[in-house]
């Protein structure tokens, strides 16, 4: 449809980010202003209390899943009318401490906790209700407490998005540290909103970088095959047209292109009185 993200290329071969001035800057400033979008609520029918913090789309196939930092979720269909959903929770995740972000990856979510450790656990049983998660060996993600950040799994290695300030987001690759035993977190470059721009959201796929700026506004940038941006400025920005009640928590990408968001808005409830109310749009 014509509201349908328009993407660009996919930037194949390696490239050799340091010599082409890799950790520079990279910025949004000069993609152009969008015009806003009309986006579309999608009626779920939320469970009571369920005030969900994170949204993560399924890496290969068509359904979503909202979650709160405690790992309590919902499975969600976007395309659903009648609003059914399937309550899970993630087992043993506060024994590692909060999430802070959440990726659906092939078989399992990635979970980055408040204490920059990863956590994966299984998708394979959230029929179910449940998902058993584990510690992932690997050293804790700098600066991760309390930012918003991502963590995919890319070829025999793990990549990660994390924001680092008001409006950049590093990417990292885990590495073979010096004695090719203690694996490293290493630069792979940064990007950054337009000037002013505040990072909501981080979500990564091993195909793209989708930042959401506390807006709603979604910038997307190709990754190339060594995990790099495949360009300065991103391949596609996406700006909804937005109530001034609304606040923006998350936004990832479907397969099929398709830009799903979190947020949250006050609604006046029975009696008058007004209580924040989740919302997933499309």
């Amino acid at each position: 449809g014509q509201n349908e993200p328009k993407w660009g290329p996919q930037h194949e071969g390696h490239h050799n980010f340091d010599n082409n001035g890799g950790h520079r800057r990279l910025s949004a400033t000069a993609a152009a202003a969008p015009e806003p979008r009309a986006v579309v609520p999608v009626p779920v029918q939320w469970p009571a209390l369920m005030e969900p913090d994170f949204l993560t789309c399924q890496a290969s196939g068509t359904k979503v899943a909202a979650l709160t930092a405690s790992g309590l979720g919902l499975l969600i269909d976007p395309s659903t009318t009648d609003g059914s959903v399937t309550e899970f929770s993630l087992e043993g995740l506060l024994e590692l401490g909060m999430a802070r972000s959440i990726t659906w990856g092939d078989s399992s979510f990635l979970v980055v906790t408040s204490s920059g450790k990863l956590a994966r656990c299984p998708a394979n049983s959230l029929q179910l209700g449940r998902a058993a998660c584990s510690a992932v060996p690997v050293p804790a993600l700098p600066a991760a407490a309390g930012t918003a950040a991502s963590v995919v799994e890319f070829d025999t290695s793990l990549l990660a998005a994390v924001a680092t300030s008001a409006g950049s987001v590093s990417l990292l690759e885990l590495a073979a540290g010096d004695d090719e035993e203690v694996p490293t977190w290493r630069s792979l470059g940064t990007v950054s909103l337009p000037e002013g721009g505040e990072v909501a959201a981080v979500a990564a796929t091993r195909e793209r970088l989708v930042v959401t700026s506390k807006d709603g506004a979604t910038y997307v940038w190709n990754l190339r095959t060594d995990g790099t941006p495949a360009s300065e400025e991103p391949m596609h920005v996406d700006t909804p047209a937005a109530g001034p009640r609304r606040q923006w928590q998350s936004a990832c990408l479907l397969p099929n292109g398709k830009i799903v968001r979190l947020a949250s808005r006050w609604a006046r409830g029975k009696g008058g009185a007004s209580a924040l109310s989740s919302e997933l749009l499309i």
